[in-house]
C-alpha cells in the first residue's frame, strides 16, 4: 500500500516521495474509500520527504525511465521525445 501511495502521488501529481508520504497518500486513499473523508472537500496532504531518501523502498518496483544529463538543453530534449 505504501509503494503504491507513492506511485500514485508520483503519477498524478509529478511528486516523488519518501515511504511517509507513501503512507499519508496510502491512508487518505483509504478514507475517501470507506466515506470517512469527503472525495469533493478541499483535501491538504502534506508531502515533505524526498523519493531519494529510501530508494530501497521502491527499488525493483519503479526504476528510471530516463536518464539525463544535468543540462537544461538535455531536459528539453527528454522532454520532447516523451511528447511532454
Amino acid at each position: 500500500e505504501v509503494v503504491e501511495g507513492i506511485r500514485l502521488l508520483a503519477r498524478t501529481e509529478g511528486v516523488f516521495a519518501e515511504t511517509a508520504g507513501g503512507v499519508t497518500v496510502a491512508t487518505a486513499k483509504k478514507l475517501i474509500e470507506s466515506g470517512q473523508l469527503d472525495p469533493e472537500a478541499e483535501t491538504v496532504l502534506l508531502i515533505t520527504g524526498d523519493g531519494l531518501k529510501t530508494l530501497d523502498a521502491v527499488s525493483g518496483r519503479i526504476g528510471p525511465t530516463a536518464t539525463v544529463p544535468s543540462t537544461s538543453k538535455a531536459v528539453r530534449e527528454a522532454l520532447e521525445a516523451r511528447e511532454l
